[in-house]
């Protein structure tokens, strides 16, 4: 039962509430009653109840300065005020204080009724919402006990699971699963049961789903990071072959002798021998031993050559949304790669002073679409300029890459939102800029030393 509060200086407008609404049919009830805003202050400070239904004049503390205390100290309570005054700088303040609804007395209990609903569906909502990050937290630290108390929660505790991860603007429509999302467009899955692979490729059919990754043989809670992780990349098959939106087969390791022969070339600085193999990989038979796991692996490797790429932090690429936003496909990425390394053959021809006036444009431009998932390569055709160039100078003007600086923004305003709002984490990641969950946690970590959970509830 989520627990209200109930505050008005007047004892028959409390007892009419109390009487005319069917709490109980909302999973609510009033626990809490107060005729001063002194009485209502003490109890939300103490008890912070779910839902309160504030009058806007008490003595003590008005409706609007206890909506405002509750903002201010981002306590979950939902608020519904009250009031005598049909005065729209009230029902303006209200609003910015982030008050639910604002009813006019005599009170209409079925707009008390509908303002409680809409109060208990965001409470379920936030609850939820807290419940899937704690959820995708434990997955990427690999707690087993937090996982599988989860599951437990959610009434999905069994013996083993089938994991599924879509790539898809939505959801998938998957019976009897738990669905959890990952990120934008990310989404994992959970069945206790093995998923017909037919409907799943009638699903993998749709314009708004890009691909799906499924395991076909069972796994325990305890092979869920391992699972997770591989589902997603087979999800994103479909970069590598264009074809394939339905996959249930891992490449990873397939692609380990051609990987040994690149690394080869690149330990001798052996520029030739590095194209001769891009090139290779343009043949069709040759990528399919590749997974979109091995494809980053493969450009990482190549961009954090010191002889190829300077300042090689602002190319790399973290988490395969951002690969498949970077290259519309991996002959796209091998194409580029060739690129890169043939260019840094040639004599550097020198580029023209960057003026203060373009400089200036180009910060403008990062300090405005740093939430956006936004790349060097954007930032150079600001002013049609060379990224590498733009990389050169920016790490001069400002003393760190364009990576770093791109990443503090972010992690501020991840801070921000975090220690200012309820905004649920997986959503405080997606606002913050970060377009994967697991690589958000993890760097959210390693600039702060804190988990996002931790930070926000002040450990």
């Amino acid at each position: 039962m989520y627990q209200v509060l109930l505050a008005d200086d007047e004892p028959s407008v409390l007892e009419s509430m109390k009487e005319h609404i069917d709490w109980e049919q909302y999973g609510t009830q009033v626990a809490y009653t107060a005729l001063t805003g002194k009485q209502a202050y003490d109890i939300l400070t103490t008890s912070t109840p779910d839902i309160a239904i504030l009058d806007i004049r008490m003595p003590g503390y008005s409706g609007l300065e206890l909506s405002r205390i509750i903002s201010q100290n981002k306590l979950k309570t939902q608020v519904i005020i009250v009031s005598g005054y049909a005065e729209f700088s009230y029902a303006q303040k209200a609003i910015q204080y982030g008050v639910l609804g604002y009813c006019l007395k005599p009170v209409e209990y079925d707009e008390i009724a509908s303002l409680l609903l809409k109060a208990v569906r965001n409470l379920q909502k936030q609850t939820q919402a807290n419940s899937s990050d704690d959820f995708l937290e434990a997955i990427e630290n690999d707690d087993i006990d937090k996982i599988t108390a989860f599951l437990k929660r959610q009434q999905y505790e069994y013996d083993v699971y089938y994991p599924l991860a879509s790539i898809s603007e939505h959801p998938l429509g998957i019976h009897d699963t738990l669905i959890f999302r990952i990120g934008p467009s990310q989404y994992g899955y959970l069945s206790a049961s093995p998923v017909d692979a037919s409907m799943l490729h009638t699903l993998s059919a749709q314009e708004s789903v890009h691909g799906i990754g499924y395991q076909e043989t069972p796994i325990t809670a305890v092979q869920l990071r391992t699972a997770l992780y591989r589902c997603l990349a087979m999800a994103y098959q479909f970069f590598i072959d264009a074809d394939c939106r339905l996959c249930c087969h891992y490449h990873d390791f397939a692609s380990l002798p051609f990987m040994s022969r690149l690394q080869s070339a690149l330990d001798f600085g052996d520029k030739p021998r590095i194209c001769d193999l891009l090139h290779a990989l343009m043949k069709e038979d040759s990528r399919g031993n590749f997974s979109i796991h091995a494809a980053q692996q493969l450009y990482n490797m190549i961009i954090s050559n010191h002889k190829i790429v300077e300042n090689s932090q602002d190319y790399y690429i973290y988490n395969y949304k951002q690969l498949v936003h970077e290259y519309d496909s991996f002959q796209d990425m091998i194409q580029s790669l060739i690129q890169i390394v043939e260019a840094s053959c040639e004599q550097n021809p020198g580029q023209p002073d960057l003026s203060n006036s373009y400089f200036l444009k180009i910060m403008k431009y990062i300090n405005s679409c740093y939430t956006e998932n936004i790349t060097l390569k954007d930032v150079a055709n600001v002013v049609n300029l060379n990224p590498n160039y733009i990389s050169q100078v920016f790490k001069k003007t400002t003393g760190t890459t364009f990576s770093h600086y791109l990443t503090n923004l972010r992690i501020d305003t991840a801070k921000k939102l975090l220690t200012t709002t309820n905004t649920s984490i997986n959503d405080v990641s997606i606002q913050a800029g970060f377009n994967d969950y697991f690589y958000f946690l993890k760097t959210f970590k390693k600039y702060t030393g804190k988990t996002p959970s931790e930070f926000r509830n002040g450990v």
